[in-house]
């Protein structure tokens, strides 16, 4: 999706945050059922399966449809920037109507091009063509949650406690050992990024968000806009005054994506728009982005990777010796010694001095002292 968020004011009060111990549960499943497309969570996917019975395994299965494509979510039963528990948060789905649970799953089986839109159970029903084409769309993609889409139909109640049950079970094995752990992470990102926009300002903070995400600063108003925009993608634009919110929620489930979603409501007689813009932690940022190795590094690793080169550094260990002399030991004309003595003096191996009509090349000693530190501080 292009997207380009226009703020109105760079007052770092527009801005809000968010964690929720639900929503990361529903990226979980997500990653947990496409993780070909998370490949930093592969060794968290290996071992949440390990964790998982085969009651979650079936119940996981049966819901994929709903949670491979895209992490479900519950706006109406969950706002990300309330604080709430887990328990909380559990007691809140068993305890919303059933219409609140049953128009996100039914939203997910109408989508078209990626994007879903928001239908009444009511109307979902009134409708003959929609449950056929919400029948059509699970059977061509996840037939195994078939089972689920009836029992939806048919008792929405009943499907949303059978929901609620098994994200309880999931979160007890998968997620509740790590959660302390995982929300540490979430709440430290969170104010790390508050106090950046507080001393340094709003386009400071926000840039490097994410680096498919791209911002600008122009007077008082600042843009976030995608950084590579496709022709053939939605657009989405939106204005945010100041009685309007930007919500940032940090996630360990979302890279590589990011994910942009706005809404709009109704309070104290205006409409309120609020976009949310979900994004990786820095850690997984920097884990997907690994350093790469100094200039210095690779020329001194370049130079010596030949088995020519490297018997020059040996000859020469033991004293300095003449550009004839290493010809004659290794059998090559003093042309192609010479070549591969410049080769060493250009990164440092070696270093000439000349003898009377002789160029001698000596050892430089603390060249394998800086390739060893270099390789130390590369593996460390």
């Amino acid at each position: 999706m292009n997207m380009r968020v226009r703020l109105s004011s760079a007052d770092p009060g527009v801005v809000a945050f968010g964690c929720s111990p639900a929503h990361e549960a529903l990226r979980s499943l997500h990653v947990l059922g496409a993780v070909k497309q998370h490949p930093l969570h592969i060794s968290w996917a290996l071992k949440a399966r390990e964790r998982m019975d085969a009651f979650l395994k079936e119940e996981a299965d049966q819901f994929a449809f709903w949670c491979h494509g895209r992490p479900l979510g519950f706006p109406q039963i969950w706002r990300t920037g309330e604080v709430s528990s887990w328990p909380e948060q559990l007691a809140a789905l068993r305890d919303a109507p059933a219409a609140h649970y049953a128009e996100q799953l039914l939203a997910g089986t109408l989508q078209t091009n990626g994007r879903a839109f928001h239908v009444r159970l009511e109307d979902f029903h009134a409708d003959p063509a929609l449950p056929e084409r919400a029948m059509n769309a699970v059977q061509a993609r996840h037939p195994a949650s078939l089972p689920v889409l009836r029992e939806l139909m048919a008792d929405p109640e009943r499907s949303r406690n059978r929901f609620a049950e098994f994200l309880s079970a999931y979160w007890d094995a998968c997620l509740a050992p790590e959660w302390p752990s995982l929300e540490r992470y979430l709440l430290a990102d969170i104010a790390r990024r508050s106090r950046a926009g507080y001393q340094r300002g709003l386009a400071p903070m926000l840039d490097g968000l994410e680096h498919r995400l791209r911002v600008v600063q122009d007077g008082d108003e600042v843009l976030i806009a995608s950084a590579r925009s496709r022709a053939d993608a939605d657009e989405l634009e939106l204005t945010l005054t100041e009685q309007d919110q930007l919500l940032l929620v940090p996630s360990h489930f979302a890279w590589p994506l990011v994910a942009v979603a706005g809404r709009r409501e109704r309070q104290a007689g205006r409409d309120r728009q609020t976009v949310q813009i979900t994004y990786a932690l820095d850690a997984m940022q920097r884990k997907a982005h690994p350093p790469v190795p100094s200039e210095d590094l690779l020329k001194l690793l370049r130079a010596a990777a030949h088995p020519t080169r490297l018997r020059i550094l040996q000859l020469l260990a033991g004293h300095p010796r003449s550009t004839r002399e290493l010809a004659g030991l290794i059998g090559l004309t003093e042309a192609a010694i010479s070549k591969h003595l410049k080769l060493l003096a250009e990164a440092g191996w070696v270093e000439p001095e000349r003898h009377s009509y002789y160029v001698y090349y000596r050892l430089v000693r603390g060249t394998h002292g800086r390739l060893a530190n270099a390789l130390e501080g590369l593996l460390s």
